[in-house]
């Protein structure tokens, strides 16, 4: 009895692949055409965390360290970019935190423009690539223990093409 069974579980299981497979409609309306979307220049963390407006815990770090903290900026575009596009960072320290402040009810605090270096807010995403790197260097020994402690970071220009609603990443320093 078992061994008929188990003959019989294979061929109904290719029955019923088939038919449920065969219910599937092509509709035109189902495919989106991505070579008209556009460019549109966004963080990645960002898109990644769009649920809370981005709230990233970087790394944790010893007070003796010196960290880095990668800003990436993305190109999105059905090709890659023919040109060169210059972009530039800003700090957000005021309208960014205060607005994730209220909606998230945290306490935040911004970062303090002692605790962190950077060589250049703007960047060049060279033609042909996707992607360029905006570099922070955090001086934990400036930062501490007890202050919970967020760098917002927005992305302010982008030389003309589309900004993404996806242009603002929380980098929560913690240090240990």
């Amino acid at each position: 009895m078992k061994n008929a069974l188990y003959k019989f579980i294979p061929g109904l299981l290719a029955v019923l692949t088939l038919s449920f497979s065969s219910c599937l409609k092509e509709n035109e309306d189902t495919y989106v055409d991505f070579t008209k979307v556009g460019t549109t220049v966004e963080l990645p963390l960002a898109a990644l965390n769009q649920e809370t407006s981005v709230k990233v815990k970087v790394q944790t770090y010893t007070a003796a360290d010196a960290a880095t903290l990668p800003v990436v900026i993305n190109v999105a575009s059905p090709e890659p970019l023919k040109k060169d596009l210059a972009v530039t960072l800003g700090i957000n320290a005021n309208d960014a935190l205060t607005a994730f402040n209220t909606a998230n009810k945290t306490a935040y605090v911004l970062l303090p423009a002692t605790a962190y270096t950077v060589s250049s807010l703007s960047a060049t995403i060279p033609s042909g690539q996707r992607t360029a790197t905006i570099t922070f260097q955090i001086n934990t020994a400036i930062v501490g223990t007890t202050t919970n402690y967020v760098l917002p970071v927005t992305l302010i220009d982008a030389s003309g093409e589309k900004i993404s609603n996806y242009n603002t990443v929380f980098y929560n320093i913690v240090i240990r």
